[in-house]
């Protein structure tokens, strides 16, 4: 996604015009995540709940990838090059793949993160999410490495960098996709009233009301504040995540009087700040899960302290961030001092990425009481290719669960809805009590399963897919927020030459210096709430 908005400049597509392509992000997931992730909780299929959707979105990413980065040669076939025609077909085009793109992205992702929720039991949930967040730590820096090298030299082609980059992501994404289709396994849903497959051809306003319902259910959880200071801390990241590229190679385009033939090579220098950002977030993922188990060892022992240590990790995290896009000014006369900003992101971003989703996944494993609407009951069937269980899964479900699961309908959930983090006086801790903070670190204690302290929610998995979605609702809404008034602000800002002139850019009004520091002040809002709910649950942790 960081080449994008250079290429799409790159085809005459000015910057306006680009804010208002980059909302494909946020509307594909405001809507796209949602209906997955509903649709997916009751999906009938053999296969499973979820890896139907990464098979078939896997396929989507990979078709509208290639037409991404070969628009002019599709758009070659139908008219002649050279011409204007060509030239508008061909960012025709590439616009519509970029959508077909990112939705196709965001069933992948959704339904990947889901399948955390779906296969794991709590007292695994943030070491698993430690672990998606390093390899996605890894992917960063290797995709980083790529884009710094000057690959068509380096192969002695006369193809494009987006080109080779595809080349070489395509397979990785298709390999490493089908290995975790082969080895994940899932439970099968079958609906009582077997209606779970007809029920697919649900009406809109069904859909909008099973979320309400979902979304009222969810009151007195800590899912709900969550989700406000998501919609604060993403009006920061989306700028930083679309426009870093752009924002340190206008820099060095300024400061070195480079002109057009050199955009590939600003495009490479913008790609520094986000290596920085990569290695950065990896070490964050390696070493602060660790940091924050030996802290809630060390202060809370064997008592849970109810999601507050993550909460102000989060919270400090984020006030860091919202004070470096407020001094991004002071950054852009200097390539060095662009691409540190930028780099020392990482840090925060590591804790955006994790902290989140875990405090999710345990919420919802430990939450029986987040259920499907009345009249919607089911069970789950053991997975017709599940391999033998062994010794230590038989230990964790014996006994526990049956084939058929009751659960608690949201109609019978509280009434009341909640319009600020703050507003949530009946927050309840997320976790009760933790049989061991060991399993935080590198692997989970055998005895812990033995001692009988390990039992999986389903209740609270099965709706993963409705949770999420939900929450992914909160992180795009800034995103179309953001990309609204970029596309204003470039509009009044931009200078009078074409996105494609040669010409050497003047230092001037820096329109994305002005988006980094409103993202700074929504920054510094989100970390404000988290630090006022995590007073809120240490207050009640005092008082229990």
């Amino acid at each position: 996604m960081s080449q994008a908005s250079p290429y799409l400049l790159s085809l005459g597509i000015s910057k306006s015009q680009v804010a208002l392509v980059l909302m494909a992000g946020p509307l594909s997931g405001l809507f796209t995540q949602p209906i997955v992730g509903l649709y997916g909780d009751r999906n009938p299929h053999r296969l499973g709940r979820r890896r139907p959707f990464v098979i078939y979105g896997g396929l989507c990413v990979l078709v509208s990838l290639f037409t991404f980065a070969w628009c002019k040669e599709l758009a070659a076939l139908i008219i002649h090059t050279g011409t204007p025609a060509h030239q508008s077909l061909s960012a025709l085009l590439a616009v519509i793949a970029f959508y077909a793109l990112d939705i196709s992205i965001n069933i992948v992702t959704v339904s990947n993160k889901c399948l955390i929720i779906d296969v794991l039991p709590s007292l695994e949930q943030q070491l698993a999410n430690a672990y998606a967040s390093r390899f996605s730590g890894v992917s960063a820096i290797l995709t980083m490495l790529i884009s710094l090298v000057d690959l068509p030299s380096l192969f002695g082609v006369s193809s494009s960098q987006l080109k080779m980059i595809s080349f070489i992501g395509g397979p990785i994404f298709l390999v490493s996709h089908l290995a975790m289709c082969l080895t994940v396994h899932e439970a099968r849903f079958v609906a009582d009233d077997g209606g779970g497959r007809g029920r697919s051809s649900m009406v809109i306003t069904a859909t909008l009301r099973r979320f309400w319902e979902a979304w009222r259910a969810l009151d007195g959880t800590i899912v709900k504040p969550i989700c406000w200071i998501q919609l604060w801390a993403w009006l920061g990241w989306f700028p930083v995540m679309f426009y870093s590229t752009t924002w340190i190679g206008e820099t060095w385009t300024r400061r070195s009087g480079a002109t057009g033939p050199d955009e590939e090579k600003a495009t490479r220098i913008g790609t520094i700040g986000l290596l920085v950002q990569a290695v950065l977030s990896l070490l964050g993922w390696l070493f602060i899960p660790r940091i924050v188990s030996a802290f809630r060892k060390r202060h809370y022992g064997r008592t849970s302290d109810g999601g507050k240590t993550l909460i102000d990790l989060w919270g400090g995290g984020q006030i860091c961030f919202g004070f470096m896009l407020l001094i991004s000014p002071f950054c852009e006369d200097s390539v060095a001092l662009s691409i540190g900003l930028i780099g020392a992101c990482g840090i925060p971003w590591a804790i955006t990425c994790w902290v989140p989703f875990t405090l999710l996944g345990e919420s919802l494993l430990h939450k029986a009481e987040l259920a499907t609407p009345a009249g919607n009951g089911f069970r789950l069937l053991p997975d017709t290719n599940q391999q033998p269980v062994s010794p230590r899964d038989q230990i964790v479900s014996s006994g526990h669960h049956s084939s058929s699961i009751p659960l608690k309908p949201m109609s019978e959930g509280p009434a009341r809805s909640s319009s600020a983090p703050d507003s949530n006086a009946g927050t309840k801790p997320m976790i009760h009590v933790r049989k061991s903070e060991e399993s935080e670190e590198e692997g989970v204690m055998e005895d812990e399963y033995l001692d009988g302290g390990v039992e999986r929610e389903d209740e609270g998995s099965q709706l993963a897919g409705t949770v999420l979605g939900i929450h992914n609702v909160f992180i795009v809404l800034p995103q179309f927020l953001i990309s609204c008034l970029s596309s204003v602000l470039f509009k009044l800002l931009e200078s009078d030459q074409p996105p494609s002139s040669s010409a050497p850019k003047t230092r001037g009004v820096s329109e994305i210096g002005m988006i980094f520091r409103l993202g700074g002040v929504a920054s510094l809002v989100s970390g404000l709430f988290c630090w006022k709910l995590g007073r809120l649950i240490h207050k009640q942790s005092l008082s229990s």
